[in-house]
């Protein structure tokens, strides 16, 4: 009988209230409250994240929120991320549940997550690829212009860049797959430039966008159900749709205070 695992349904919130989510889930799988979980969720308003530890200039910073975007940090590392035009899955999983998924180690264990992605956009009929393992420079704040063994290409851009947490015996890996994200928006938030400037990349340059490669615009429940296989075979699990519990809510609430009171976003 194969194990079962939980997916939670699209929806969307806040970038505030997403990351408290994600790291809730962390922490009640943790505590054994609830299964390996699979989470597809969107951004409203559209925003930016950043990565634990990295520093956001500024100019870069106040630009976005002016333009009406969020910026929220996330509970994981790397760089910037933004939320528009895209599909962002958590999985929560632990060595006990998820195949020793921790005992590989951390690039393996991004490679085992990665696989699952993989086989999901097989079921789009989109072939891609893990990444090469390059570290990109320091001052690079832009998650989908630097390089890891957590990102998939196609045909060499990149079209999903993933991030992890560990906490105790258990992970935490979150992602953005680009659906149909303009080329240069995200350059300009961080640099202030503006769409007249110079500094605007050729078409398709920067990243891949699933939509652009498919030819055709879905919704997000007509994907989350092949990346939901995609799983299901990788780890040879069963996913029910589940929902979250008010434990869970109840821990997201207490995080989201905790950030405003630290001031997590800046």
């Amino acid at each position: 009988m194969k194990d079962t695992w939980r997916l939670i349904d699209f929806q969307s919130f806040d970038g505030a209230t997403n990351m408290a989510v994600d790291e809730a889930i962390l922490d009640a799988h943790i505590e054994g409250v609830v299964p390996p979980t699979l989470r597809f969720y969107g951004w409203a308003p559209p925003a930016v994240s950043i990565g634990y530890g990295q520093k956001l200039p500024d100019k870069a910073r106040q630009k976005i929120v002016a333009l009406g975007f969020d910026v929220v940090r996330r509970p994981t590392g790397g760089r910037a991320v933004l939320h528009l035009d895209e599909l962002t899955y958590s999985f929560v999983g632990s060595n006990v549940d998820s195949g020793k998924l921790l005992g590989l180690g951390v690039i393996e264990s991004y490679k085992k997550i990665c696989q699952a992605l993989i086989a999901g956009f097989r079921h789009l009929s989109v072939n891609v690829e893990i990444g090469e393992g390059q570290t990109a420079a320091r001052q690079i704040h832009d998650c989908f212009t630097a390089t890891t063994t957590a990102d998939l290409h196609y045909q060499g851009k990149k079209i999903v860049g993933s991030a992890q947490l560990r906490r105790h015996d258990a992970l935490l890996q979150h992602g953005s797959i680009l659906l149909c994200q303009d080329q240069n928006l995200m350059g300009e938030l961080l640099t202030g430039k503006d769409s007249t400037t110079a500094s605007r990349a050729p078409e398709g340059s920067r990243h891949a966008n699933l939509f652009e490669i498919t030819g055709i615009v879905v919704s997000a429940s007509e994907l989350i159900p092949a990346f939901k296989r995609g799983f299901e075979e990788t780890f040879s699990v069963e996913l029910f749709a589940g929902e979250l519990s008010d434990v869970e809510w109840l821990k997201a609430e207490a995080i989201k205070e905790r950030a405003n009171r630290e001031n997590w976003a800046l």
